[in-house]
């Protein structure tokens, strides 16, 4: 979770800035490494912001989603019926042609990115051994649940 922080330059530029704590906030800031985006001031100061208080959302799952395809933009679409079916092939082919390597995904992934095997395999991973693996430069592609409406 990352704290968002209203700030200021002394050109009274306003912008705004995440920090994964205020206490990280408070380093860069004593350290002279917050910039303005503007101007590259390096005089930034929090700057006075309300609250931001997330309302419970009365939509149903349905309707979160149509507003997220709305604000989507310069994307390619397909209709819905026939993106579940492009997404089943894709989940049929997987399964027919790639060795299903389970809970050893992390570990065969990364001897697949060092050559040591091909990349023709499929298993699990649990966020955090995701997140190693994307964050040691290891590219993964997450296949998506279809489900039928």
């Amino acid at each position: 979770m990352s704290i968002k922080y209203q700030l200021t330059c002394d050109e009274q530029h306003i912008f705004e800035g995440w920090f994964p704590s205020i206490e990280d906030f408070e380093n860069q800031l004593a350290q002279g490494q917050l910039l303005c985006p503007m101007c590259d001031s390096s005089k930034v100061k929090r700057d006075i912001m309300s609250p931001s208080i997330k309302k419970k959302s009365t939509k149903t799952p349905r309707q979160r989603g149509r507003e997220a395809i709305m604000e989507m933009s310069d994307g390619q679409m397909v209709m819905g019926g026939r993106a579940r079916s492009l997404l089943r092939k894709m989940e049929t082919h997987v399964k027919k042609n790639f060795e299903n390597v389970g809970k050893n995904f992390p570990k065969e992934a990364r001897k697949a990115q060092v050559g040591e095997r091909n990349e023709e395999f499929y298993g699990t991973a649990t966020k955090k051994e995701a997140k190693k693996l994307l964050d040691d430069g290891i590219d993964l592609f997450h296949i998506p649940v279809v489900k039928d409406n």
